[in-house]
């Protein structure tokens, strides 16, 4: 039998903001949320014809924690039972106060999926500085939890968060996996250091994906194809995968969970 997720709030917060900006946070969340969804969700499971992929139950809370003194929080999704699972971190698209990508969406398909799902949400800040710092912190929150085998920890993103994920990826290699979807064009990338990335890359970009308002007119399909390059010039593997043109705009293609997202989770289950 196969099952749909069904969703019971919860009323009150998680953990207890002990400053203004753990309190902004929470609400920031909250706000990419349903309008009916408060803090916690419980989800609970019922009999309905879905893919196989959904038959694991899991609950999903929001989560505070603190980085040298800096409040930051996020959606975590957890599938049913005791575990420990494998985690996999998402970084979203975005600047400021704009988050660009799926993140809560993202979170739940891991959990369905049977890892755990983890969307930290970054300093509302336009620059990059202190960006790093947040993805790395989340990666640091993450292994430090009982029900996550730190052995197989996976991270992708999207976009800024693509960006991110690259560079988390250069420094980190404990990371079992990458997936990178419709990179950030941007000049602080370095391209010339990918061979330091250890995990096996998966790179996602829709064929029309060369040019909107969201990237600022940056051509997002070269910036993959140049990333492509670079990591095969480094003697790495990457999948790299072109999906056919998305709507007039190719980069809003991961702005939700999609025919992509088989691709993905089959990358994850075969290196995690």
């Amino acid at each position: 039998m196969r099952y749909l997720p069904v969703r019971l709030a919860i009323f009150g917060f998680d953990v207890i903001p002990k400053s203004r900006t753990a309190l902004k946070l929470l609400i920031m969340i909250n706000l990419i949320r349903s309008a009916w969804v408060v803090t916690t969700t419980i989800l609970l499971v019922c009999p309905l014809e879905l893919s196989a992929d959904t038959d694991v139950g899991y609950i999903e809370k929001n989560v505070i924690y603190t980085d040298r003194g800096t409040d930051l929080g996020g959606t975590l999704c957890k599938p049913a039972g005791a575990g420990p699972w494998p985690a996999v971190i998402y970084n979203h698209g975005g600047l400021g106060h704009i988050i660009g990508g799926a993140p809560e969406e993202t979170c739940q398909a891991l959990a369905m999926a049977g890892f755990i799902g983890f969307s930290p949400i970054r300093r509302p800040t336009r620059l990059l500085f202190g960006h790093l710092d947040d993805v790395l912190a989340a990666l640091n929150y993450i292994k430090s939890q009982s029900f996550v085998d730190g052995s197989r920890i996976a991270m992708m993103g999207f976009s800024r968060g693509g960006m991110l994920t690259y560079q988390a990826a250069i420094i980190r290699t404990e990371l079992k996996a990458v997936v990178i979807m419709a990179i950030a064009v941007n000049r602080i990338v370095d391209l010339s250091v990918a061979g330091a990335v250890t995990a096996p890359v998966l790179l996602l970009v829709a064929q029309n994906d060369t040019g909107s308002r969201r990237t600022r007119g940056r051509n997002t399909l070269q910036g993959m194809k140049d990333l492509n390059q670079a990591l095969h010039l480094a003697g790495k593997n990457p999948k790299f995968i072109i999906y056919p043109e998305y709507g007039s705009d190719g980069h809003r293609l991961f702005f939700s969970v999609n025919g992509y997202w088989k691709d993905i989770i089959i990358f994850l289950r075969s290196n995690l």
